[in-house]
């Protein structure tokens, strides 16, 4: 139940009827009785998100029906979910500092954006049942679950929650994720994100989970200058066509491990002399060592503009 404090003062002023009004535990959330407690009645108060407590002194009782019909009117659209909240704070709209204090109550916080092509509602079920308390927030947005957490979730936990989600629905999944230390930063980093996302769905990645600037590079050049891109490709489509499947997942998965060779050969599941054999292959192909450093970024480079050339049909 979040939005709602701030309404309160303005209803009592308008409607001119004192009253309190308390969560189901006793928690009062506001209080315009003056401290007396007696001569007084109660009734249910019925909001989007919950039921609260209304009272107010006996001698408004003949008002009482008309006091809870203009608060649940003006509290229709003022009340929002956590979930709403950050739906609403991830397109744009703005809010007070104190209400996303009430509804994100720590920072720095970590922002997890998913795409799982189907069975969102289940897989939020899954994710709230094993990974995530009830601090964290988790809302689902079409083919996307957005999760607002507590920092603590390390790059492992990341990675077992892709296992996990791709173990119990077997279908196309991408994850993103980023630590962020101010309020603030919440729409911009999820706009990196998702464009992190859209890249990898774009392309069918092989990786499939990229923290906040993995795909930096692939931003860039997508929105660079054209034509240089296209004297790029026309200069090097010949030799980059002749990559075959295996060759491009190998350049791909190499590049997002870092040139890290048995991690490479690990995610690829072939031995590190494949591995190997794959490179020196590519190197006679297009005369870049990729398991050199130097030779590896002019190679990503070329090769990053070439493909998004080939994929837009820009030539």
């Amino acid at each position: 139940m979040y939005g709602l404090r701030n309404s309160f003062d303005k209803i009592r002023n308008e409607i001119q009827i004192p009253f309190k009004i308390s969560e189901k535990d006793g928690t009062v959330i506001a209080d315009f009785l003056q401290g007396k407690s007696k001569g007084i009645i109660s009734s249910i108060l019925e909001i989007p998100t919950e039921e609260l407590t209304l009272e107010t002194y006996e001698n408004y009782s003949h008002c009482l029906n008309l006091l809870k019909y203009c608060l649940e009117q003006e509290l229709k659209n003022a009340v929002k979910s956590r979930e709403e909240i950050i739906n609403d704070l991830i397109k744009g709209k703005e809010f007070s500092e104190e209400l996303i204090k009430e509804v994100i109550r720590y920072k720095p916080f970590k922002l997890i954006l998913i795409y799982l092509e189907k069975d969102n509602q289940k897989a939020v079920k899954l994710l709230q049942k094993e990974y995530f308390n009830d601090d964290s927030i988790l809302v689902s947005q079409d083919k996307y679950i957005i999760i607002v957490s507590k920092n603590d979730v390390s790059d492992k936990d990341i990675y077992e929650i892709y296992a996990a989600l791709e173990k119990e629905f077997g279908r196309k999944c991408y994850i993103s994720f980023c630590k962020i230390e101010e309020y603030k930063e919440l729409k911009e980093k999820f706009e990196t994100l998702k464009n992190n996302i859209d890249i990898c769905l774009k392309y069918n990645l092989e990786s499939k989970v990229y923290k906040e600037n993995s795909l930096l590079l692939e931003r860039i050049i997508r929105n660079s200058d054209k034509s240089f891109a296209n004297r790029i490709f026309k200069e090097y489509d010949e030799k980059f066509s002749k990559l075959d499947e295996d060759l491009i997942k190998t350049i791909e998965v190499f590049f997002n491990e870092g040139l890290k060779i048995s991690e490479s050969a690990d995610k690829l599941y072939i031995h590190r002399n494949t591995l190997f054999y794959r490179i020196e292959k590519i190197k006679k192909l297009i005369n870049y060592d990729i398991s050199n450093f130097n030779d590896a970024v002019e190679f990503k480079i070329l090769y990053l503009y070439w493909r998004e050339m080939k994929f837009n049909k820009i030539f």
